[in-house]
């Protein structure tokens, strides 16, 4: 079983280190998957601010669904199903990402676009560990 706890705070202590949301969301996990942390970070270093900085999709949700292409997906470019599977996973976290949250995008997570979901202006080190658990719960869940 993952430990929800130890792969919260290694996200939120890469966020602190100044790693971007995506960034420390999929590092986290990376080793997990063989991916050095190195690698990891230069694979997400895009994403950060809402996709460079657009204010689009949060990048802490954007790494949790990077991270279960990495568990849930296909190699085959003709396999369908499997693609089916990896997009329910990812929109699975989405759900999970929005119940807490109230959106997957940033400018409205950050108060910058209006969202009568979003409660607060909510902030990214939040954002960052509150992905990292949904992740690592799914994970453990899978696994139960």
């Amino acid at each position: 079983m993952i430990d929800v706890e130890e792969k919260a705070q290694l996200a939120c202590r890469l966020k602190a280190e100044g790693y971007n949301c995506a960034q420390a969301v999929f590092a986290a996990f990376a080793e997990d998957y063989g991916i050095d942390k190195a690698t990891a970070v230069r694979i997400t270093a895009g994403l950060g601010g809402g996709v460079a900085k657009m204010k689009d999709v949060c990048g802490a949700y954007l790494g949790a669904a990077m991270l279960s292409g990495l568990e849930e997906g296909s190699v085959d470019p003709g396999d369908m199903a499997g693609k089916e599977h990896a997009y329910k996973v990812a929109q699975e976290l989405a759900m999970r990402f929005k119940e807490q949250n109230g959106s997957t995008v940033c400018a409205e997570l950050r108060g910058v676009k209006p969202n009568p979901d979003v409660k607060e202006i909510i902030p990214c080190a939040v954002l960052v560990e509150r992905a990292a658990r949904i992740y690592a719960e799914y994970l453990n869940a899978k696994k139960a």
